[in-house]
């Protein structure tokens, strides 16, 4: 297990990704990957569930936390076509050219069937040649467990994905995450903003993202998360790439 800043990591090697990646001529992308990953927060909310008290972290936050971090701050294309199919719909979570080297990441921390699809996109994508290698990031066993029942888990992707071999071909990087005591933890419950106004359960689907990117953009802006609320201002990613106006012009 790694110790970066701010959160502890595995590292799994599909068909050599960490070797390549980690050659003189790739270490910008190396680098760049890792620092992200070690700067991730976890956001907990302990009630979420009103029927399993272990249930405390919220992985919608998560998502946004990655949204901005990789779109924003470093870049990267926001859910460009992982094919050369202009009407097919299928979409990657992101895209960024490197010096020689073509990257997809998808970032997951939901149901396993949902990984399954992230690999297929992958594989689409390699298979026209619009990537080089693949990025993968999933929370460990134990991180995965506080979110849901089913999550995907960095455990359950290393021992499944060396048995499709044969069909999932290009090199993938894969990142476990969870927290350790230096990890950045927000605690929803004590913003002035209701969980239900945070994920898609109210039906609101808009306004939540709306609240979690005004989460995400106190975090980059180095301020207090829970200070955050309704009124706060929602950053440059809500701004530019998901097209949500902010009420104080951040």
């Amino acid at each position: 297990m790694n110790r970066g800043c701010n959160i502890r990591y595995e590292v799994f090697s599909y068909r050599y990704a960490r070797e390549i990646l980690e050659h003189p001529s790739h270490r910008t992308a190396w680098e760049e990957i890792i620092g992200v990953v070690t700067q991730a927060p976890v956001f907990i909310h302990r009630n979420k569930s009103g029927s399993n008290d272990k249930l405390d972290v919220v992985q919608q936050c998560l998502n946004t936390w990655f949204d901005r971090a990789l779109a924003v701050e470093h870049g990267w294309d926001y859910h460009p076509l992982a094919t050369a199919i202009e009407n097919s719909r299928l979409a990657a979570d992101f895209h960024k050219t490197f010096p020689n080297m073509k990257i997809q990441a998808e970032v997951q921390f939901g149901n396993m069937s949902r990984w399954y699809s992230d690999i297929f996109k992958l594989q689409t994508a390699y298979s026209q040649s619009l990537v080089d290698i693949g990025l993968s990031i999933v929370p460990m066993g134990a991180l995965a467990r506080r979110i849901d029942s089913n999550i995907v888990s960095y455990e359950r992707v290393v021992r499944e994905l060396p048995s499709a071999n044969l069909s999932i071909t290009l090199p993938i990087l894969v990142i476990g995450v969870e927290p350790d005591d230096a990890t950045t933890i927000v605690d929803l419950s004590k913003i002035g903003i209701p969980l239900k106004n945070l994920t898609k359960k109210d039906g609101r689907k808009k306004s939540s993202e709306h609240n979690r990117y005004r989460i995400a953009n106190a975090l980059f802006s180095g301020n207090d998360p829970h200070a955050v609320t309704e009124a706060s201002g929602t950053g440059p990613m809500a701004n530019s790439i998901v097209e949500i106006p902010s009420e104080d012009g951040d």
